[in-house]
């Protein structure tokens, strides 16, 4: 159902964009030597330099796009076999995050969002989502701003990208971000 199906290849994304998906990241609960079906995993560039360059598999889907498992398969003792990533993150640049916000000059710095079970279609990549962050004017944090939506596309805002920061973070899931600068996202109510 992806989008993103058949597209390897593909330009997807800015050319500063690089998503990795590493199950040797140390330190990490995700971190695994093979994966739910006894596959090898490996440590792959989902998309590099802005280009997909696979898509995550496991047995069955692979043999359905006629490729080799990625050594992505997931299972728990109560759901089929499914894909999932390990450790899964935007390749970080060399950018501090304060020279992004420089950069910005003015804008919203969003620093949570809420509602990806509700307000984010997994098929379209349309997204409509309750935020928190920062006001920034002049390339500074002027105020805190709470409750705000944010709203666009997932697959046009991976092209959208301008800039990704040096500030990797895994907060409380094996999926993880630097900062990134973002030329545009709708928002209302802030």
């Amino acid at each position: 159902i992806s989008l993103l199906k058949g597209r390897e290849g593909d330009k997807i994304a800015a050319e500063c964009v690089t998503l990795m998906d590493d199950p040797f990241l140390s330190d990490s609960l995700a971190s695994r030597p093979f994966d739910g079906e006894g596959v090898a995993a490996k440590a792959k560039a989902v998309v590099e330099n802005g280009v997909l360059t696979t898509l995550l598999h496991n047995l069955k889907t692979a043999h359905k796009q006629g490729v080799a498992s990625t050594g992505n398969a997931a299972r728990s003792y109560a759901s089929t076999v499914g894909v999932a990533p390990s450790n899964f993150y935007f390749k970080p640049g060399a950018q501090t995050q304060e020279a992004l916000l420089e950069r910005m000059g003015e804008g919203l710095m969003l620093t949570d969002v809420t509602g990806l079970h509700a307000g984010a279609n997994p098929i379209s990549g349309d997204f409509s989502l309750l935020s928190r962050g920062y006001e920034i004017k002049g390339g500074k944090i002027v105020r805190a701003v709470e409750e705000f939506t944010v709203a666009g596309n997932f697959y046009q805002l991976l092209k959208d990208i301008t800039d990704v920061g040096g500030d990797l973070l895994f907060e409380t899931s094996p999926i993880g971000s630097p900062s990134v600068l973002v030329k545009r996202l709708d928002v209302a109510g802030a």
